[in-house]
C-alpha cells in the first residue's frame, strides 16, 4: 500500500514499444500516479525521459479523453454528438454492417489497424475472420511489415533485436535507438563496457550518432547501395564466413555477382559516403563476431525498404551472425509449449480461399498480402507449427489501395470501415484523399482513446479502455521467448466514464452478428487465463511475476531442423521472392521523386525531404492533446542547415512553408547542421489539439501535418511489401 487509502499495483507502461515496468498508484477509481518499478528489470522509462508516466494522470483524465459511446447528430465533421449507451451503439452498428454484407459482401467493411496500445489485435483479426473481410489494413508496409516479412522469406524466422553483453558491434540502419529502442540501447551500453563497436547509417545526425565509432551520413534513399557496396567489399577481400556459407546459405555466388556491380567507388557516388568509410564499416562488422544490425523506421518508410531488409539479412548471412548469442538471435516457435499464441487467436482458417483472393491489391504486393501469408506460413509452420507463424502485420490489404477503391467502387464497393488504434487522418499519407474516403462511406466507426481528427468524421466514435484499464498477456506475437502479464489497474467503467477494452469490443460485435460460438470467453481476463492454462504458470501468476521466461534461449537450431526455408538454407538469392516474379536478390534504384529520375520536378523542389523521426515526448499522433506535455514541445519543428536557411533569408525560429507536388503546410525552422544542405527534416504527424474539431478546422490537421504533402501512389511503392515514400521526396522551402 501506498499513502493512506492509496494502492499500488504493478503492470506496464504500453505507452510506447519499450515496455518499462511501474508501479501504479490508486485511490479507490482514481488514478493518483505512476513511478517505474525498480524491483523489475527493464527501461525505466528512458525512451520518453519520463515525460510519459511523469503526465499519465493529465494523459489518463484529458478533456479529449473519450468517456462514453457517441452517435453522430449534424453532417460528418459538424461535431455534433449525441451520447447513446453501448448496447445503443453496438445494435445500430452491427444491423447497418449486417444490411452491408448482405448487400455488397463481407468484404465490403475495412478495418484500419494502428499502435498497439491494445495489444490485443489477434482479437480484431478474429472477429473479421468469422466476418469474412480480407480487408484489415494499416501501418504494416512500412512498420515493422517489411523487416518480418523480408527476414522471415529470407531466414525462415523473424529475429529479434538481439543485443547482448557479449556483442561486439552493433550497426544502427535508419534507427535512433536511444529514443525508440530503448532496451536494445541498454543493451547496447552494456555491450560497450565490453568493447562492442557502433557503427550508424543515417542521413541525420542523432543521440546515437554522437556516440558512433563510425556514422555514415548517406543520401536519404540509397541505403541497399551501401550496404550491397559493404557486401562486394567483404567478398572481394575475404572476410565472410566461408565455412557457414558453403553449409547454410543458398545463392552465395549469384549474390556475389550481383554485389560486384556495386562496388564501394559507385556507392560513394550515389550515395554521397566516402568509400573509405564504406570500407571501414564492412570491415568492422565482418570481424566483431557476434555482431547485430538494428534497424527502424527510416528504413522500412523507403521505396527499396524490402532491398534494404534482403542486404542486410545478407550481411548477417555471409558473416555468420544469426542465430548465435548476440547477434540475430531467432526465437519464437511456441510449438512445445502449453502457450495459446495470437496467430491461433485470430481463425485465419475461418476466412475462405474466396474471400482472401477479394483482399485489396492481392495480387500487387503479393509478400505482403494473402499470397505471401500462406507461402510464409507452409515453410515456417514445418518447425514451428500452428502456433508459431508468421508475424501479425502480415496478410494485410494495401492502405494506399483501400483508399482508393473506396473513391472509385473498383473492384468492389468498400462501403464501411472501423478504426481501431489508428487515426487515419492524422497518421495515413495522401491526408486529402484519406479525407475523401472517409467522407464516402456509409458507415465509420472510431474506436479509439482520445477525441481526434479521425473520429470527427465518424458516425459513432466509442471509447476505449487504456493499458491502465484492461488485462494483458503479451509474446510480441509468439516471437519472443518471453511472456509479459499485467492485470487492469483502474476501472474501465466507474460514474464518470464507460469504456471497453478492444477484446470486448470486437466480441460483443461479432455475437451481434452471429459469431457467438466462436467467442466461449466472456471477458479478456477469461481469455487470458485459458490461453495459459496448460503452461506452467497462471495467467495471475504471470501478472504477479510480470514476466516469465517461457523458452530458454537455444541457437544454431538450424543444426538440427534447419531454415525454415524452401531450401532449408539462409536464402541469400530468395527462391520465395523468385517465385513471386520478383528480383531474388536486393538492388538499387532510385526514389520515383528524385533528381536522378524527375530531374524537371527537381528543379522547382530541389530539397530532399525527410520527416517522421520520433520525438521524445510523444508518440505517434498521441500526446499533443497533453498540456503538461505540450509544452516541452510546442510546435512543429522543421530542421534546415543554417547555410541553406541562410540563403533564402529564414531565421531561426520562423515560421516557413514546406511545399511538395502535392501541397503544403508550416513548421517552425530549427537550424540543424546534423543534415547535408540539401536536405530538410519535417516533424510528422501534426494536429493541434486546442483549435476547434468541427469542419474546416479538424484540429488543424491541415496546417503542420506532414502526411497533407507526401503521395501513396500505389505506382510508386516497393513492389515486393507496397512501402510508399515517407523517408525521401522533393519539396521547396519559403517564407
Amino acid at each position: 500500500m501506498g499513502a493512506k487509502g492509496t494502492s499500488v499495483k504493478k503492470s506496464w507502461c504500453f505507452f510506447c514499444k519499450g515496455r518499462c515496468s511501474v508501479k501504479v498508484f490508486v485511490d479507490g477509481d482514481r488514478l493518483v500516479k505512476i513511478e517505474p518499478d525498480p524491483e523489475v528489470p527493464g527501461t525505466q522509462g528512458a525512451g520518453c525521459k519520463g515525460a510519459r508516466y511523469k503526465n499519465t494522470v493529465d494523459w489518463f483524465y484529458s478533456l479529449h479523453r473519450l468517456n462514453y459511446p457517441l452517435k453522430r447528430m449534424g453532417r460528418r465533421g459538424e461535431n455534433k454528438w449525441k451520447q447513446v449507451t453501448w448496447d445503443e451503439a453496438l445494435d445500430e452498428i452491427s444491423k447497418t454492417l449486417a444490411e452491408l454484407r448482405e448487400k455488397h459482401g463481407a468484404e465490403t467493411l475495412s478495418v484500419s489497424a494502428g499502435d498497439a496500445w491494445g495489444n490485443s489485435e489477434e482479437y480484431k483479426t478474429r472477429f473479421l475472420s468469422l466476418f469474412g473481410s480480407p480487408n484489415i489494413f494499416g501501418p504494416s508496409p512500412i512498420c515493422m511489415g517489411p523487416r518480418s516479412l523480408v527476414c522471415e522469406a529470407i531466414f525462415g524466422w523473424y529475429p529479434q533485436m538481439s543485443v547482448r553483453a557479449v556483442t561486439k558491434c552493433v550497426m544502427a540502419l535508419g534507427v535512433n535507438m536511444e529514443i525508440t529502442r530503448p532496451a536494445v540501447w541498454k543493451e547496447y551500453m552494456n555491450a560497450r563496457k565490453n568493447g562492442a563497436k557502433l557503427i550508424v547509417i543515417d542521413p541525420r545526425f542523432s543521440e546515437i550518432s554522437a556516440a558512433a565509432d563510425l556514422w555514415l551520413q548517406l543520401k536519404p534513399g540509397t541505403d541497399s547501395v551501401v550496404l550491397l557496396a559493404m557486401i562486394d567489399h567483404i567478398i572481394k577481400i575475404g572476410i565472410y564466413d566461408k565455412h557457414f556459407v558453403s553449409k547454410w546459405c543458398h545463392g552465395f555466388e549469384q549474390l556475389a555477382l550481383r554485389a560486384a556491380e556495386c562496388p564501394v567507388d559507385r556507392a560513394e557516388k550515389i550515395s554521397g559516403v566516402p568509400a573509405d568509410q564504406i570500407r571501414e564499416a564492412a570491415e568492422i562488422y565482418a570481424s566483431s563476431q557476434p555482431a547485430a544490425i538494428v534497424e527502424g523506421m527510416g528504413v522500412e518508410q523507403q521505396t527499396n525498404g524490402a532491398q534494404i531488409i534482403h542486404a542486410r539479412c545478407i550481411l548477417a548471412g555471409i558473416t555468420g551472425n544469426v542465430d548465435i548469442e548476440g547477434g540475430e538471435e531467432l526465437h519464437g516457435g511456441f510449438a512445445h509449449t502449453g502457450f495459446v499464441t495470437d496467430r491461433q487467436i485470430e481463425l485465419l482458417d475461418a476466412l475462405p480461399q474466396s474471400q482472401r483472393r477479394k483482399q485489396i491489391a492481392y495480387d500487387k504486393f503479393r509478400l505482403h498480402s494473402w499470397p505471401g501469408q500462406e507461402l510464409l506460413e507452409k515453410y515456417m509452420s514445418k518447425n514451428l507449427g500452428e502456433k508459431g507463424s508468421v508475424h501479425w502485420y502480415t496478410g494485410q490489404a494495401h492502405q494506399p489501395s483501400v483508399y482508393r477503391t473506396i473513391l472509385s467502387e473498383d473492384p468492389y464497393p468498400i462501403k464501411a470501415m472501423i478504426s481501431s488504434a489508428s487515426n487515419p487522418m492524422v497518421s495515413h499519407s495522401n491526408t486529402s484523399m484519406v479525407y475523401r474516403a472517409l467522407k464516402k462511406l456509409d458507415l465509420y466507426v472510431v474506436f479509439d482513446l482520445m477525441m481526434n481528427p479521425s473520429a470527427q468524421l465518424a458516425d459513432y466514435v466509442l471509447p476505449a479502455a487504456s493499458w491502465l484499464e484492461r488485462e494483458h498477456l503479451w509474446s510480441y506475437l509468439g516471437y519472443k521467448d518471453t511472456l509479459f502479464g499485467c492485470h487492469a489497474t483502474v476501472p474501465v467503467r466507474t460514474s464518470n466514464y464507460d469504456r471497453r477494452d478492444d477484446f470486448t469490443f470486437w466480441r460483443e460485435l461479432g455475437v451481434r452478428l452471429g459469431q457467438e460460438d466462436y467467442w466461449p470467453w466472456k471477458s479478456l481476463k477469461e481469455a487470458c487465463d485459458e490461453r495459459m492454462k496448460n503452461c506452467e504458470i497462471s495467467f495471475d501468476e504471470l501478472c504477479e511475476k510480470g514476466y516469465w521466461r517461457i523458452l530458454e534461449p537455444g541457437y544454431q537450431k538450424y543444426k538440427s531442423q534447419s531454415f525454415n526455408t524452401p531450401t532449408g538454407k539462409i536464402e541469400l538469392y530468395s527462391t520465395i521472392l523468385e517465385e513471386f516474379g520478383y528480383d531474388p536478390l536486393p538492388y538499387y534504384e532510385a526514389p520515383p521523386l528524385s533528381q536522378e529520375r524527375t530531374p524537371d520536378i527537381s528543379k522547382e523542389y530541389p530539397f530532399i525531404l525527410i520527416n517522421g523521426s520520433r520525438i521524445r515526448q510523444f508518440m505517434h499522433s498521441m500526446w499533443r492533446e497533453v498540456p503538461s506535455v505540450r509544452k516541452l514541445h510546442a510546435y512543429p519543428r522543421v530542421q534546415i542547415h543554417p547555410d541553406t536557411a541562410i540563403s533564402l533569408n529564414i531565421e531561426n525560429g520562423e515560421w516557413v512553408w514546406i511545399e511538395t507536388p502535392v501541397g503544403r503546410i508550416r513548421q517552425c525552422c530549427m537550424y540543424f547542421d546534423g543534415i547535408e544542405p540539401n536536405v530538410i527534416h519535417a516533424e510528422g504527424q501534426w494536429w493541434y489539439p486546442e483549435l476547434p474539431g468541427e469542419e474546416p478546422f479538424l484540429y488543424g490537421i491541415w496546417l503542420s501535418n506532414v502526411n497533407v504533402i507526401l503521395n501513396d501512389d500505389p505506382e510508386s511503392c516497393n513492389e515486393i511489401t507496397g512501402g510508399w515514400p515517407l523517408r525521401h521526396t522533393l519539396c521547396k522551402v519559403y517564407k
